[in-house]
């Protein structure tokens, strides 16, 4: 039996605590604000390509997305936030959602697809964190079956964002958002000014900040075969474009190390990677 080396190390608790903190404040705005960054084609169109038995979301927030892949297969999704998963129940619809951390997560049954919509790692700012979890979905993948993971990227410079502005029914939700790079290991301070302008007149504003790691191209396949996986491709966006240095974001595509590759007329990791 293939087993995967243990980390000396156990998980932080004190990063989960912080990420747990972070989403209960900014709730009452990003309930609002992931409807814009939900990207729900690009995750239904890769599971129906995969046509898994089971889904595993990581992260999974709100539950919109795995509330969509639940239309498509069993779908199961873990968050540490339980005022997010709460909410994300009520809108169940046929999908299952779990409080687990995910670096510690090991669900039972072995799933065909694993997703990690809006990088949850990036609250995991320690190497050996980010082991822990792609170990952990290294156990949980069936044979065959496909990790996603949109990856958070930013080249070393701070940036500051456009305002976006989200109409709501109850107004206009204005975000500013900026990130700042910290020391030289690829942690970055982000800060986001919220302003959500009622039309009774009220304003309701909040500022929220917090560290965050984001990948490195040059080591992310060391790292991903370290913890039991390999990458298959890796785009620069959702559709599906080769990374690039002057990408926006870095989706990374992989299978477990123990499973062989898939010929090009079968599998779920070639009709994935078919265009």
């Amino acid at each position: 039996m293939h087993r995967h080396p243990l980390t000396l190390n156990p998980p932080d608790a004190s990063e989960i605590s912080s990420a747990r903190d972070y989403y209960r404040r900014i709730l009452p705005f990003y309930e609002r604000e992931s409807l814009s960054h939900a990207h729900l084609a690009f995750w239904s169109g890769l599971a129906r390509a995969a046509r898994p038995r089971r889904i595993l979301e990581i992260g999974a927030g709100l539950g919109r997305i795995t509330t969509t892949l639940a239309r498509i297969a069993p779908s199961v999704g873990i968050d540490v936030c339980l005022e997010m998963l709460a909410l994300a129940s009520r809108r169940a619809g046929g999908a299952h959602f779990v409080a687990a951390d995910a670096r510690v997560a090991s669900l039972a049954g072995g799933f065909d697809l694993i997703v990690a919509p809006g990088d949850p790692t990036s609250h995991m700012t320690t190497l050996g964190d980010r082991r822990l979890v792609l170990r952990a979905v290294a156990r949980q993948l069936a044979p065959g079956g496909v990790f996603v993971l949109e990856g958070l990227y930013r080249r070393r410079r701070h940036m500051v964002l456009p305002t976006r502005t989200i109409r709501h029914a109850a107004g206009v939700l204005e975000i500013d958002e900026g990130w700042f790079p910290v020391g030289t290991e690829d942690l970055w301070h982000a800060r986001y000014h919220y302003r959500d302008c009622r039309k009774s007149g009220e304003v309701r504003k909040l500022d929220a900040a917090f560290v965050a790691r984001a990948w490195d191209p040059a080591t992310m396949r060391r790292l991903f075969e370290a913890s039991g996986l390999s990458v298959s491709a890796v785009w620069g966006d959702f559709d599906r474009t080769p990374f690039r240095r002057d990408a926006s974001r870095i989706v990374i595509v992989a299978r477990r190390n123990l499973d062989e590759p898939p010929t090009a007329r079968s599998g779920a990791l070639a009709r994935i990677l078919r265009r």
